[in-house]
């Protein structure tokens, strides 16, 4: 087993991109036939689908109420013959900004989706205090030690505030 350093490790998440982005609902159309406002499907009943997880850029839903997530005054035999249920898969290069791996409002999708705000906090405090904003280096082994620098100043501000915030209660 190898070990792989931070910036393989961060080359490996970055190489498959992914859109965890929030939709802005104001002064949006109607959603596709056959999908809700972002981008689950909907049953032949009306009821919206259960996400069933992602394999390979295509997002799995299945039928709610196979799931016993919605109670289907039809049964599962109107819209399909399988005890599994109908299942409905979502390619997420058809439409990229509406679907996305995890789907949106699971668990994962919100942990990813939070993450991806405290990143961007982060650099926003590199861009407007630690001289991010205005690189006067080029190329890009200049540029990334000037953003290591300014990631090493940071976590020293830090330390030396949270040890001199330390020392003031011992005393």
């Amino acid at each position: 087993m190898t070990v792989m350093t931070f910036n393989e490790t961060i080359k490996n998440r970055l190489s498959t991109p992914r859109s965890i982005i929030a939709l802005n609902l104001r002064g949006t159309r109607q959603p596709r036939a056959g999908f809700d406002f972002d981008g689950t499907p909907i049953c032949s009943a009306g009821f919206r689908m259960v996400y069933w997880g992602s394999d390979n850029g295509v997002n799995k839903f299945r039928c709610p109420h196979v799931l016993d997530k919605a109670e289907c005054p039809f049964g599962t035999d109107w819209c399909s013959s399988s005890n599994y249920g109908m299942v409905i898969k979502t390619k997420i290069e058809d439409d990229s900004r509406l679907f996305c791996s995890p789907h949106r409002g699971t668990k994962n999708w919100q942990k990813l989706y939070d993450e991806r705000t405290s990143v961007e906090r982060y650099f926003g405090r590199q861009k407007k205090h630690l001289g991010l904003e205005s690189i006067t280096v080029q190329g890009t082994k200049k540029v990334e030690t000037h953003a290591y620098l300014c990631a090493i100043a940071l976590i020293a501000t830090v330390t030396a505030v949270n040890t001199a915030e330390r020392e003031q209660k011992a005393a």
